[in-house]
């Protein structure tokens, strides 16, 4: 099965990239904006709220690929905004035999829209949608996690990590979004530092991701 032909996720999945390609203009403009005095404002998530953000379709279908491959039944992601990468991370729990997709956004209309664009692709029935300051709703996954995806600010990825460390099972897989093979920011220092247990490599699609493989707790 592979629910990415499924009538209902494609239709879905082609409008909300459609929708995000007419936003392209309008969102460099802005981030550019935001971005003129250095480093993005706190509030940065709410001034973009009417943005999608989201994974390419590229990237989407890598993310169902991991889903399958590890045969993932449990998957957490921090920055869910619009649902387009839910659709395709509960895509891949469905077709591996079911699971639970735990996500995360911090603003709440975002996160209604998000729930209804996977109710619309049917496949309500394998995400929880969190919303709120995803340091409180992910403490909690409710299981063993097999994969994370970080595509939220990348300020919080390290944060993101540690807290869910204790959750992941050995070989979890953890995708940073846009944290290109150049980037020295905190986050790729930390997650390519051996001594934090992942084995990680840099993958070019988009602005870059980061695949991260957890080695468990060291004895």
């Amino acid at each position: 099965m592979n629910s990415l032909e499924d009538p209902k996720v494609v239709e879905v999945l082609d409008r909300l990239h459609r929708e995000s390609d007419a936003q392209m203009p309008a969102v460099r403009e802005k981030v550019a904006g935001l971005r003129a005095g250095g480093e993005m404002p706190e509030d940065w998530p709410e001034q973009l709220r009417d943005f999608f953000l989201p994974v390419s379709p590229e990237q989407g279908r890598f993310l169902y690929q991991t889903v399958r491959a590890v045969r993932a039944q449990r998957v957490v992601e921090f920055g869910s905004s619009f649902g387009v990468s839910s659709i395709y991370l509960a895509a891949g729990l469905r077709d591996s035999g079911g699971g639970m997709l735990i996500g995360s956004e911090l603003v709440e209309d975002k996160a209604a829209t998000a729930r209804r664009n996977i109710a619309d692709a049917g496949l309500a029935d394998y995400a929880d949608i969190r919303s709120g300051d995803a340091r409180k709703t992910l403490q909690d996954p409710g299981g063993s996690v097999d994969v994370v995806l970080l595509d939220g600010g990348s300020a919080m990825y390290v944060e993101i990590v540690q807290l869910l460390l204790p959750h992941l099972r050995d070989g979890a897989v953890v995708l940073a979004d846009n944290i290109g093979p150049e980037d020295e920011g905190p986050y790729s220092s930390w997650v390519r530092d051996p001594a934090n247990r992942f084995v990680s490599s840099s993958i070019m699609m988009k602005q870059g991701t980061e695949y991260s493989v957890w080695l468990g707790m060291s004895t």
